[in-house]
């Protein structure tokens, strides 16, 4: 077999597996989304049953994805020069189409729970505004600034900005979330 025939299978197999985690860190950031917003809104939701589905969304939606746009690729799933998603032949929307739906699906559930709480009490309205506001960037949305990343470098520099306050969350999640529950579960008392 040719070397490069042996590089073009090496690079679709990166490629693969890239599509593969990013879709599953996509996946999962829906995943904590969800949770986030049981914590919130459905508070009486049992967890322990839906976690299933959350292992079904977090890894077989991305299996289900990759799979699909593989077998749609027709040999032209990697691009030529790099070992991504074609651009040229349009297979880049393999990543990009859910992704943007999945960033939309969380506005939404995000523009929900605040909205629910904001009508119950200022004090909850304004933890949960404030753990939304901090959650932003392990929820995934700094990414609406990466989708633009290749139109501006100003972007870029946003982009990496907001992506390098993950440490600053992870660090203040835990008490946010406990402040949030705790207010929510005196309201419903």
């Amino acid at each position: 077999m040719p070397v490069w025939v042996c590089l073009k299978v090496a690079c679709t197999l990166v490629a693969a597996l890239l599509h593969l985690f990013f879709m599953a860190a996509f996946s999962w950031m829906l995943v904590e989304g969800l949770l986030l917003w049981s914590k919130v809104v459905a508070v009486n939701l049992n967890e322990d049953q839906h976690m299933k589905y959350y292992y079904l969304i977090g890894w077989g939606l991305p299996v289900l994805i990759v799979t699909i746009t593989l077998a749609s690729a027709s040999g032209k799933y990697s691009a030529d020069g790099y070992c991504w998603l074609s651009v040229q032949n349009g297979i880049i929307w393999g990543f990009a189409g859910p992704v943007i739906f999945i960033i939309m699906v969380k506005i939404k559930h995000i523009h929900h729970t605040v909205s629910n709480t904001s009508s119950h009490r200022s004090l909850l309205s304004v933890a949960a505004v404030k753990a939304v506001l901090v959650l932003l960037p392990i929820l995934g949305l700094t990414w609406l600034c990466g989708v633009l990343v290749p139109f501006s470098i100003v972007m870029a520099y946003i982009f990496i900005f907001l992506n390098s306050l993950q440490v600053y969350t992870l660090k203040h999640t835990p008490q946010l979330l406990h402040n949030v529950g705790e207010i929510n579960s005196q309201h419903y008392d």
